[in-house]
């Protein structure tokens, strides 16, 4: 597939990422291997040099599909969950953790650690993988199902939560900056509280500043602007707006992380409504980061905005876990794949790997 037909050119957002690949190859294990999505985006990967894909499925079914298609496996590995003979040391480890945290031996820990995502993400954990890329043979809930067995603080203030990064060259043109917006919490949290709130802003602007290179600014969107329209949520998201400020300064990321709210969401993209709205200094880029009150205004902005025809939509990124992991929907195309592959892998780089002189060379 010399021309990678069915693939668009890479953009403003992933030109890079995959540069930074090409620097520091990373494994991504593909949990659902038996698609010929997959397939085809596991031969762009190792012919981009990004690093090697592995395969969960049944090696005979992928091989024929492969064969079928066309499709060079040269480079991809693949693993059939049930037959390796790592499973019985996952079995162990699973085990372990689940009576560590009190929930006891569980009667069918072989059959839990056979199913794909749960082996990929133990693969993450003893090294042998740096990242995943799952969903897009299975539906949303079962792997957050999954997953949830793995994340890095089981405090209730710390829940698993989805990010969607977005990049609209309209936006790029008309408010300035390069367009590329990470949205949260796009999928888990239905109804977030201050704690919440405030944990998604500063865990999303801790990745856009990984992915980015540069420093990042985050708004706590609403439907008012600085108490312009009194009413409860409002004050819940200035709440959060405060609690999250407390958290950079405290982890010393107040130089890297700006944190702006309650804020509209014309305000935090128009600098001429910024300066309207806000009535202070003029802002010098749009926001990166938009954090939404909840998950139906999260999720109702998100598809608008990916209606627009020149819109590319990567992720969702899952967040609060041990390791870099996504949730695809059954109906992604191959340049979503491709390019939330690319997320991942760059989430598993080291930032002072990425960017030894502390920024993007972009900036």
């Amino acid at each position: 597939m010399s021309d990678w037909q069915g693939f668009s050119p890479l953009n403003d957002f992933t030109g890079p990422l995959l540069d930074n690949l090409k620097r520091h190859p990373k494994r991504i294990v593909f949990p659902e291997g038996e698609d010929v999505r997959v397939l085809r985006v596991s031969e762009r990967f190792v012919s981009e040099q990004a690093g090697v894909p592995i395969l969960l499925g049944r090696k005979e079914i992928i091989r024929r599909m492969a064969e079928m298609n066309g499709i060079s496996l040269k480079f991809v590995r693949i693993i059939e969950p049930e037959k390796s003979s790592d499973l019985q040391m996952f079995c162990d480890r699973y085990e372990r953790a689940e009576q560590m945290f009190g929930n006891g031996l569980p009667m069918n820990t072989r059959e839990i650690v056979s199913e794909p995502v749960h082996f990929a993400a133990m693969m993450v954990l003893y090294g042998q993988a740096d990242a995943i890329v799952a969903g897009n043979m299975k539906r949303v809930a079962s792997v957050f199902r999954a997953v949830n067995k793995y994340r890095q603080d089981p405090v209730p203030t710390k829940p698993l939560f989805a990010i969607s990064i977005v990049m609209v060259p309209e936006f790029a043109k008309k408010f300035g900056g390069r367009g590329i917006y990470f949205l949260a919490d796009t999928g888990v949290t239905a109804d977030p509280t201050v704690e919440n709130m405030a944990y998604f802003a500063v865990e999303t602007a801790k990745m856009a500043r990984h992915m980015l290179g540069k420093g990042v600014r985050v708004a706590m969107l609403s439907a008012s602007t600085d108490g312009s329209v009194p009413e409860l949520a409002a004050d819940r998201t200035r709440a959060a707006t405060a609690l999250a400020r407390s958290v950079v300064e405290k982890e010393c990321l107040d130089n890297e992380i700006t944190v702006e709210g309650e804020i509209q969401i014309d305000a935090a993209l128009s600098p001429d409504s910024y300066s309207v709205r806000v009535h202070r200094t003029s802002m010098l880029q749009p926001s990166d980061v938009w954090v939404f009150p909840t998950l139906d205004a999260a999720d109702i902005s998100k598809k608008l905005i990916c209606m627009m025809p020149s819109v590319c939509n990567y992720g969702l990124i899952l967040g609060g876990l041990l390791f870099p992991i996504a949730q695809l929907p059954r109906l992604t195309d191959e340049d979503r794949m491709f390019g939330t592959a690319l997320v991942v892998g760059n989430e598993a780089i080291k930032f002072h790997l990425l960017y030894p002189q502390g920024v993007a060379p972009l900036y």
